[in-house]
């Protein structure tokens, strides 16, 4: 491993041992020296030894690596690791470009720096001797003024490295070395042009890095540590939620060597997951924190021990873990919705805030719902899913009962469906918008299940979808359809943050079913999760009304009239698409058997 020293010992020239050791070796010299001494011999010969004493001295505050010696216009360097060595090679390039400033330009000292990995003879003045050695030195020789050469060892090292860009050379033929040495400039990141995707403006989900796991107890068992950062990324991925930097882009990377913010701009990552794991025999232990990475908080941590043998099967721990991490993100971005500037947030957390906030149900979450996607669709006007959901927006709050003006709502949602339609005809949340607008605003339901299913065709586990389409057969009577649409979209949902919604949508399907005690069980569930979601209420007083329990049908009828004082059966069927259906008419004379007024 590079930077751990072997204790083989050989011995040479006689008694004096040599040990050999991984090493990276850094050797700076000075460009034009002959000249710089001609013009002006002692002022060159002070400003350089300042130099080499300041460079000295910045190893050593920072305990990184040592002066192995100094070579008069020339300076050889030590470092265990790689990274250490690039970091000061970098540095020393900087400092001299700042202390060039002061000097004319005839009397700047300009160095050329070379560095390799390998393995190098330590003797007993604990100088360094080897091929490898020469070759750190003749990469020096071959660089051009203020460059900085580096091998592929040095590169392979750090090929994602946050600290510097590798740029490819190619073979380099170096004196004394019989094979060419594939060599590759090396340059701060801020100096290179970063290609970046071109989806930054239009993007409207978070990217989150995963960092390599830090084994605490046992370097033998950092197989362990790969394995269940492999396992996280892997559960990551699978979300439609979140954007999952890949892991070869962060191999080697610790959050306790970089800033996060850092780490941000160069992974282009909103968030990092982090942590540590205890490996034992049996169990083990894992410490995981996530951190808003441009501002560097910490967001959500969590300890969970692990079996080892349930790591191996790739059971459903890390797909909890999942979950977890989107609603920890989905509660950051609703608390920053409402207590900052729109033009401060960006486009990913307006949309997830507006989202959040609309299926809360509450009038002033809701209209702060309103105002974020009318901002996000102004910023983001030619993408399709802000579109949708303002739709899916006005459908609510008609169905809410917050409407005033029930056909302007109507006319404003399926004008965002259309204009989202146009945008991109095959766009399974713009088709179950609108399908969702004609089964609640027009009561058209051949239309609305034509919309569904074409939905559904291009995105078959699309779980909004599948329960949509579940009610659209429960109105129509169909229990059968409607169970089986609506309990698969529990299957496709079952950590989904507004799954109240999905479950009063299954609750309604086994309703018309005339499995009462299921229906009861989803709708409580429903409650649970939300509890000012009127459609839930209405079907908890149906339910319970039919089940024989007529006192606690009337008790949910007192809630309805709490939250919806002008609740009567006729306003109920001015609302639902089924008043003219047989399950319609049911419903609503069982509203009327509870107490509900015509």
């Amino acid at each position: 491993m590079v930077g751990t020293r072997a204790n083989l010992s050989r011995e040479v020239f006689g008694i004096k041992s040599l040990q050999r050791s991984f090493e990276t070796i850094v050797f700076a010299d000075v460009v034009d020296s002959v000249r710089l001494i001609d013009s002006d011999e002692e002022g060159t010969v002070q400003r350089w030894l300042s130099f080499v004493d300041a460079v000295e001295l910045d190893i050593s505050e920072r305990k990184c690596g040592r002066v192995v010696k100094r070579l008069g216009d020339g300076i050889m360097l030590e470092f265990g690791d790689p990274i250490d060595a690039v970091r000061g090679a970098l540095k020393m390039r900087q400092d001299l470009a700042k202390v060039n400033q002061r000097d004319p330009k005839l009397q700047r000292i300009e160095i050329r720096i070379g560095i390799h990995t390998g393995e190098v003879l330590r003797g007993p003045d604990s100088d360094l001797y080897g091929k490898d050695v020469n070759i750190a030195a003749r990469l020096a020789a071959a660089a051009k003024p203020a460059d900085v050469m580096a091998s592929a060892s040095v590169r392979d090292a750090l090929a994602n490295s946050v600290d510097a860009e590798f740029e490819d050379i190619g073979p380099v033929f170096l004196k004394n070395v019989p094979n060419p040495v594939h060599a590759f400039r090396v340059v701060p990141p801020h100096e290179v042009a970063r290609v970046m995707p071109m989806m930054s403006s239009e993007d409207l989900l978070p990217t989150i890095a995963v960092l390599p796991l830090v084994v605490r107890n046992s370097d033998e068992a950092s197989v362990w540590g790969d394995m269940l950062t492999d396992d996280l990324i892997t559960a990551l991925s699978r979300s439609h939620r979140m954007h999952v930097i890949s892991r070869l882009s962060t191999v080697g990377i610790s959050i306790q060597k970089y800033e996060p913010s850092k780490l941000s701009e160069t992974l282009g990552a909103d968030f990092l997951l982090s942590g540590s794991c205890s490996v034992g025999k049996n169990r083990h232990v894992l410490d995981l924190s996530l951190t808003r990475a441009r501002v560097g908080r910490v967001i959500w941590s969590e300890r969970i021990e692990v079996e080892a043998a349930e790591v191996l099967k790739k059971n459903v721990i890390f797909s909890e873990l999942a979950n977890q991490i989107h609603l920890a993100i989905l509660d950051l971005e609703m608390k920053r919705a409402v207590s900052h500037p729109v033009p401060t947030l960006d486009s990913y957390e307006i949309l997830m805030a507006s989202v959040a906030l609309m299926h809360r149900l509450s009038p002033t979450d809701f209209n702060r719902a309103g105002e974020l996607l009318d901002a996000l669709i102004e910023r983001i006007p030619h993408n399709p899913v802000p579109l949708s959901w303002k739709s899916r927006w006005h459908v609510l709050k008609v169905v809410q009962g917050w409407a005033t003006n029930r056909t302007e709502e109507a006319r404003q949602a399926l004008n965002l469906t259309h204009r989202a339609l146009d945008l991109d005809p095959t766009n399974s949340g713009a088709l179950i918008a609108e399908g969702f607008v004609q089964t609640n605003l027009f009561h058209d339901l051949d239309e609305a299940e034509e919309l569904y299913n074409s939905a559904l065709e291009y995105e078959p586990s699309e779980a909004t979808g599948r329960a949509l389409r579940g009610t659209l057969y429960a109105f129509r009577g169909d229990g059968a359809r409607a169970v089986r649409d609506a309990e698969r979209s529990l299957l496709l949902a079952p950590r989904d943050p507004h799954r109240f919604f999905f479950q009063c949508l299954a609750g309604s399907a086994s309703l018309v079913a005339e499995d009462y005690p299921r229906a009861l069980e989803l709708i409580k569930s429903s409650l649970r999760l939300n509890r000012l979601h009127m459609s839930s209420h209405r079907m908890l007083a149906v339910t319970e009304w039919r089940l024989g329990n007529q006192l606690a049908a009337r008790r949910a009828l007192e809630k309805i009239l709490r939250l919806d004082p002008g609740f009567t059966v006729s306003k109920w069927k001015r609302s639902t698409p089924s008043a003219d259906l047989p399950v319609g008419q049911a419903f609503a004379e069982t509203l009327k058997e509870i107490g509900v007024s015509d």
